[in-house]
């Protein structure tokens, strides 16, 4: 009965760690409108799916226990630019396996997530 105990009390302890997890938040400008703010968050919630399935193992950090997802600036994150602006981007991520479409939602994503908090 104890060795059960132990079992499920170090189950939950993990369980709690992985969902404890936050998620990037999105940074919308003030001005937006709420209608249009509502169809960015969606589109924004959407970009983040993609990004951990396409592009996290290569462009997160850890920090600790923290996934970093890293601030690019603006003129990194330009559609088609974006694809071949590193080399290993062409074969890893053509467009097959990332469209143009899926592209602009993972840029949506990075453009409007919170920016990193350096020290």
């Amino acid at each position: 009965m104890k060795r059960v105990f132990l079992y499920a009390l170090g189950l939950s302890t993990i369980l709690m760690a992985c969902l404890s997890q936050k998620q990037p938040e999105a940074d919308f400008p003030t001005a937006m409108l709420p209608h249009v703010k509502e169809e960015y968050a969606k589109r924004f919630e959407k970009g983040r799916i993609l990004y951990e399935l396409n592009c996290a193992a290569c462009h997160t950090t850890k920090k600790g226990r923290k996934k970093v997802v890293p601030d690019f600036k603006p003129e990194q994150l330009r559609g088609y630019a974006l694809r071949v602006a590193n080399a290993q981007h062409e074969s890893q991520m053509p467009d097959s396996l990332v469209s143009e479409e899926d592209l602009g939602i993972i840029m949506t994503f990075l453009s409007y997530k919170k920016k990193n908090v350096t020290p």
